[in-house]
């Protein structure tokens, strides 16, 4: 084969090429920490790594909805409890203004007290988590309970369920509609209400008769509490379950794409000596003079 000028001019340079891309590409290896960063550093093992990404990417997804349902089922398991204790407060108020002790005065005193209270539940029962009621069903942009001036409560909201995927193909309620807490087996405004019109016309029949439905609705208010509480539960454990599960496709994806950093600066050091070595190789074998020009 004859060796020309422009034959080793061209492996020069070819070689030089090669030895410069290897460079830039341990050189992008040390830069970014990561042995793939593109497809064509590894085909199979990118496959892998965008498998796992997506995977990661899902589980957030999954971990930011737990959040929310999280912070919604708190706040609504706190403002069940403080209607609990402000029911517990009426029917400790009924049961002793139900006795012959009490006179007219301190019943009439109590229906102030118990009106109060009423309130105090109605707006409970207009809590808002990120400004969206918790106990309107669907309707969440409306106040769901308001009353009259004679304390007939009316219900804007709806039955409907706001649900959050927290897992592939499973989802978890977080509302309660305000009916499930006030009026699905008692009528907890009705209740006061009678409780307030016994009081206020000194009627110890009335008054007693509320107890028991005071009684039921402290049950009924218990009973939705107990379940806003097992949907916590379940929550905090698939928070738990989906934190060590990422854990493990984070360790996955770092020992597919991540770098040997000690082994990659090495491998760097010995590519700079080459390239530079390729060089001045180059500066020897390939020097211009007038014979080059012309031929």
């Amino acid at each position: 084969m004859r060796v020309t000028n422009k034959l080793m001019s061209d492996t020069v340079s070819s070689n030089l090429f090669k030895n410069a891309e290897r460079l830039l590409a341990i050189q992008n290896m040390v830069a970014s920490g990561k042995r793939i960063n593109r497809p064509s550093d590894d085909p199979l093992e990118m496959g892998r790594v965008l498998d796992y990404r997506k995977r990661i990417s899902t589980i957030d997804q999954y971990t930011k909805n737990i959040s929310h349902g999280e912070s919604w089922l708190t706040v609504t398991d706190s403002t069940l409890g403080e209607i609990n204790d402000l029911l517990i407060r009426v029917k400790t108020l009924a049961v002793y203004q139900a006795t012959e002790t009490a006179t007219e005065d301190t019943r009439k005193n109590t229906a102030e007290e118990v009106k109060q209270i009423y309130d105090q539940i109605l707006q409970l029962g207009n809590t808002t988590v990120d400004n969206r009621h918790i106990f309107a069903g669907y309707l969440t942009d409306i106040n769901p309970l308001s009353r009259d001036d004679d304390y007939n409560v009316t219900y804007s909201g709806d039955s409907g369920k706001i649900d959050i995927m927290v897992g592939e193909n499973t989802t978890i309620t977080i509302n309660t509609a305000g009916t499930e807490v006030f009026s699905s087996d008692v009528d907890i405004f009705g209740t006061l209400q009678n409780l307030i019109n016994g009081l206020e016309s000194n009627d110890t029949d009335a008054i007693s008769g509320q107890i028991e439905l005071l009684d039921e609705g402290l049950n009924q208010v218990l009973g939705v509490r107990a379940q806003v509480g097992t949907k916590l539960n379940r929550l905090e454990t698939t928070e738990n379950y989906w934190e060590n599960f990422k854990l493990n496709v984070t360790q996955m994806l770092s020992e597919t794409e991540d770098a040997d950093i000690s082994q990659a600066i090495t491998d760097l050091t010995t590519q700079e000596a080459m390239y530079q070595a390729s060089l001045a190789s180059a500066a020897r074998m390939i020097q211009p003079s007038l014979i080059d020009f012309l031929t």
